[in-house]
């Protein structure tokens, strides 16, 4: 972390404000966000305990200058260490009762909707809800221990890196994006 800081310390001399700038107001933003979803939940619960469950979509994607959904996303991350005992069995665990209402979800808006997990660093997982056909099961021990969807990943996408991860996005799309030169971020570019 110390090396991280360090080197972050040095963009920021060389390349001014516009380095680190925007990433700190992102965050800010973050943390502003996280803060709202907590406050509305907990006065959610204290007016009507025992009452609701709140769950989200995290994006919804629509084509440039369109006002019809293409698809939602429910994003994920899940560490290596978490994920390598289902992996090694051909198994991706999710959340069970989040995975039956994000499906209940899909099917009334008539909107494909997909998980979009990121396992460990190198690993990505895409599944449309409506199109796999998980075991329920209770599973883990301790504070882990819960009730999870059981995903074959033989029913999912599975991609082992960023650029597999962009072809399999495109396929699972039906697009082609504009752009065909390599993502560059602005701090590699000198800008």
């Amino acid at each position: 972390m110390v090396a991280a800081r360090a080197a972050m310390i040095r963009q920021a001399a060389r390349y001014g404000p516009s380095v680190y700038k925007p990433f700190f107001d992102y965050m800010e933003r973050e943390i502003k966000n996280a803060e709202n979803k907590y406050i509305f939940s907990s006065l959610i619960e204290a007016a009507m305990p025992e009452m609701f469950s709140i769950y989200d979509i995290d994006s919804v994607l629509f084509r440039k200058r369109s006002d019809v959904p293409l698809a939602a996303f429910e994003l994920k991350f899940i560490s290596w260490r978490v994920a390598k005992e289902s992996w090694a069995k051909g198994e991706l665990l999710v959340n069970g009762w989040q995975f039956q209402r994000l499906r209940a979800l899909s099917e009334v808006f008539a909107l494909p909707l997909y998980y979009f997990i990121q396992v460990g660093e190198e690993r990505f997982v895409m599944f449309n809800v409506a199109h796999v056909e998980p075991s329920f099961e209770y599973r883990r021990g301790g504070s882990a221990r819960d009730y999870y969807a059981v995903i074959d990943l033989k029913e999912a996408i599975v991609s082992k890196s960023v650029e597999e991860l962009r072809d399999d996005l495109e396929l699972l799309l039906g697009v082609k994006p504009a752009q065909t030169r390599p993502f560059v971020p602005a701090y590699v570019r000198g800008r």
